[in-house]
């Protein structure tokens, strides 16, 4: 990732030196720290092009680069030469949007070396991305047009200024992808069809002759509302793939696109029903991922357990069969897990361990005292056999949760600032695969998941 220095915002700095400034005068203790004269000059350059268009900073809705200054390495060679900065006229009724691009030179100073207009109300947001092969990076700007509406350019840039290599307007979002896997990265733009006479579509746009142009496309499933996020990674047979997440009328589901030889193609879209019938999902909050960290994501398709009882009104307990797919289309489960959105940790489950043979209920009596609970019984004769708990892992937070987590047969998992996790474990019970060490290992907080438009 691009590692970008914020000129506007100095916060962090002036935290810093405040640590050694308790006896100077009190003048000093709210001074900005002084920065190099490299960066003072860049500042009084865009304050001077800020000035001359009567230009204010604009913002940045969505992504990783969302400064209104950015220092980049354009060329690859390892040092930041450029500062793109993100502007609004105020007084412009076309085209208000800015980007400026500032070069330095030899002397450590900064010129102006491009300006980009935009219509709209915003920048959606900003990438840059080795678009042609050069080993120069390109700029990928979203201008937002309206609520859902949004204008996808890319440009390059020379001695002479920036070259628009693409411009098309997009409802639903876009990512980069290395498809063809020529070393250098193709645009995969996504439309939702709003008219009702045609398909949702994955549009794929790749250099030739100086220009992005759009090579191929390939249709969505039907029934989309929004898509969640996208994310390139391999499929099970090495094939380079994008995993794009659909929300539909019953849930979600997860579209798989790779570049066959005649162009996009949307291996998992069932032509008959018009969806990817084998990666949706719902009555979960999970979302397709690398699960088991093997370079391929998985996409989740939960299973409901059966209830530990049928007259309770608590919510159905679900195993999920995380399922790799290939260039074909065809998945597999790679992994099975318990999640425990409530309390934010899930459990890779070793073989064994399946919905006929095991059930899960929540133990939250002692939720006031802080402590909430999960525990798994072993259940494998429903007509006539009872079930038995072999496993509890418990949420422990308050004030005594340390000691909690020391009572007998408990051991911790995981702790962090404000909460203990710990399980108790009866091998007695049931040989589930697991020792406490196994337990350990399986056992992961639940982070948050990227997602981006």
């Amino acid at each position: 990732m691009v590692r970008r220095i914020v000129l506007a915002a100095l916060g962090a700095a002036l935290g810093l030196s405040l640590s050694g400034c308790v006896f100077q005068p009190v003048d000093k203790l709210y001074a900005l720290p002084v920065l190099p004269q490299e960066y003072r000059d860049l500042q009084n350059t865009i304050d001077a092009t800020m000035s001359e268009l009567g230009a204010e900073y604009a913002t940045i809705n969505y992504g990783s680069n969302t400064s209104t200054i950015q220092l980049l390495d354009m060329d690859g060679d390892g040092e930041q030469e450029t500062a793109a900065v993100f502007l609004r006229v105020t007084s412009a009724e076309e085209k208000p949007m800015r980007v400026c691009l500032f070069r330095q030179g030899e002397n450590q100073t900064y010129r102006q070396s491009a300006m980009l207009s935009g219509e709209g109300t915003s920048i959606n947001s900003v990438a840059y991305e080795d678009l042609t092969g050069d080993g120069c990076r390109e700029l990928i700007v979203s201008w937002q047009l309206s609520a859902g509406v949004h204008t996808l350019a890319a440009y390059n840039f020379n001695g002479s200024g920036a070259n628009e290599l693409m411009n098309t307007t997009y409802n639903e979002g876009y990512t980069t992808a290395d498809l063809d896997q020529d070393g250098s990265k193709e645009l995969i733009v996504f439309q939702q069809d709003t008219t009702g006479d045609g398909y949702n579509l994955a549009e794929y746009y790749d250099y030739q002759s100086s220009v992005m142009v759009l090579a191929s496309s390939a249709p969505l499933s039907d029934g989309l509302r929004d898509v969640i996020r996208a994310e390139t990674g391999l499929l099970s047979d090495g094939r380079a793939g994008v995993y794009v997440t659909l929300d539909i009328e019953n849930g979600w589901l997860t579209d798989v696109l790779l570049l066959g030889p005649d162009g996009l193609v949307n291996v998992t879209r069932d032509d008959e029903s018009g969806v990817s019938l084998a990666t949706c999902w719902s009555n979960t909050e999970a979302s397709t991922g690398d699960i088991n960290s093997d370079g391929v994501p998985e996409i989740p398709r939960p299973q409901a357990l059966v209830p530990l009882d049928p007259e309770s009104s608590a919510p159905a307990q679900h195993l999920i069969y995380w399922q790799q797919i290939d260039s074909n289309g065809k998945s597999a489960t790679s992994a099975i897990t318990y999640h425990s959105f409530t309390d934010g940790w899930y459990l890779a489950l070793p073989n064994g361990w399946d919905i006929n043979n095991i059930t899960v209920a929540r133990e939250d009596s002692l939720s006031g005292r802080g402590e909430r609970a999960v525990a798994f019984y072993y259940w494998p004769d429903r007509e006539e056999g009872e079930p038995e708990k072999f496993l509890t892992i418990y949420r422990l937070t308050g004030s005594n949760r340390v000691s909690r987590s020391k009572q007998p047969g408990r051991t911790v998992l995981y702790s962090d600032s404000t909460t203990i996790y710990c399980a108790s474990l009866d091998p007695k019970v049931w040989d589930c695969g697991l020792d406490e060490s196994e337990l350990n290992q399986r056992f992961k907080p639940i982070t948050a998941a990227w997602s981006s438009r």
